[in-house]
């Protein structure tokens, strides 16, 4: 079991070394509201994550990418959000609060956050196969492989989250730079274009 494990957290250091969608979010909170706003992003992946290992503990992220209707809808409804996302930062102007995440810049709240990193989590396709294919891989039958899989998939929640808030401390450590209000703009078109990309990759997977 700890072979299996730390084998497994290589392979998830590798997974999550990627930059996608979280990162991206990562980046815009910390430019727009600071690091607090950041790291609720993070943590509503982070709770996104203990969902899905939770599905997987009881097999449903399986029946989930086997049932190809329902696959189908969980990449067009992460598609849409993404681009959603992603149209709302390219057309993000500093004197127009609606598009900055429900205004948490100037009410303090960091459940906008929390929110988008939770539902991007939660529609991300990618998450559902880690989950769903990966994990297994690592799982040796027998009467402990429901402990396995729990196992296994906190340790790709907590991998993750730890490499969030290094995006977090590396964003916020620039965030001087950041705020300036031409970088700040100039960041929120390439954020805007990042996710925008992102979905309609995604949807144009979902083909």
């Amino acid at each position: 079991m700890p072979v299996q494990v730390l084998t497994f957290a290589g392979v998830a250091a590798l997974l999550v070394l990627v930059p996608g969608p979280a990162v991206t979010l990562i980046m815009k909170n910390a430019a727009l509201h600071g690091a607090r706003h950041a790291l609720r992003t993070a943590w509503g992946i982070f709770c996104a994550d203990l969902v899905w290992a939770s599905a997987s503990i009881f097999g449903l992220t399986a029946v989930l990418v086997a049932s190809g209707p329902a696959f189908l809808v969980v990449k067009l409804a992460g598609a849409a959000y993404l681009i959603y996302l992603g149209i709302r930062l390219l057309f993000w102007r500093s004197d127009d609060g609606k598009h900055d995440s429900g205004s948490t810049e100037a009410t303090g709240s960091t459940r906008p956050s929390f929110r988008e990193g939770f539902i991007c989590d939660m529609a991300n396709p990618k998450t559902v196969l880690v989950y769903a294919s990966i994990i297994p891989q690592f799982v040796q039958a027998g009467p402990n492989a429901v402990l396995q899989v729990a196992v296994l998939g906190v340790t790709f929640a907590v991998i993750g989250f730890a490499s969030l808030v290094a995006y977090t401390a590396l964003f916020a450590s620039a965030r001087s730079i950041m705020v300036r209000s031409r970088v700040k703009k100039w960041l929120m078109r390439v954020s805007g274009g990042i996710l925008t990309s992102f979905g309609i990759g995604l949807a144009a997977s979902a083909r």
